[in-house]
């Protein structure tokens, strides 16, 4: 008969993976709202910051299956088009995984990881006994398994994720080059 310290052992370690695959699937959610807050932006200069508060707010409390659905449309979607009569300056920022051949791809791989959170959160621990060395071991192996199974998709979302200060901190270094190659129609003093 196992001792309380092996059954505490066990069950130590089932909640230690528990609790590493809902961090996993926490910053795939925190990642695919980075996404949505960045891909396929146009909106005025002078509103891009509210704009982008709107955008957060917006996905803030969407579940996992929503974000997913909307990141599919947002990264494999067509770039904003700027409006032909606008006043002021406008900004326009596109971020795209391709031409919309691999969206089905995408969806389903994210698809399955949005199933795979549900699974663990709604079904997998009301099998287990945290009493139990057996029931603790096959819960760990079942989570190793899973976390193998979100990872490709963990590391792409994450690849994608750190392209987005790359791409900004391009844009800084170059922003005053820019500058200084737009004209200036600046009329003399006096005239």
């Amino acid at each position: 008969m196992p001792t309380d310290i092996e059954v505490a052992v066990a069950r130590d370690l089932a909640l230690q993976k528990v609790g590493r695959n809902v961090v996993n699937f926490q910053r795939m959610e925190a990642m695919l709202k980075l996404l949505l807050k960045f891909a396929n932006f146009s909106a005025p200069i002078s509103k891009a910051r509210e704009h982008f508060e709107a955008r957060e707010k917006r996905h803030r409390t969407k579940p996992m299956g929503h974000l997913v659905e909307l990141a599919a449309k947002a990264l494999h979607g067509e770039t904003p088009a700027v409006p032909a009569d606008i006043g002021e300056g406008w900004a326009t920022y596109s971020l795209s995984l391709g031409d919309g051949s691999q969206m089905k791809e995408w969806r389903k791989e994210f698809r399955r990881v949005v199933r795979e959170r549900n699974t663990l959160i709604h079904q997998m621990l009301a099998a287990w006994n945290p009493n139990s060395i057996e029931s603790s071991r096959s819960l760990c192996q079942e989570l190793d398994e899973q976390r193998e199974r979100i990872m490709s998709a963990y590391r792409h979302l994450e690849s994608v994720v750190k392209v987005i200060p790359e791409l900004h901190q391009a844009l800084a270094q170059n922003v005053d080059a820019l500058a200084a190659s737009i004209p200036s129609e600046r009329v003399p003093d006096g005239a």
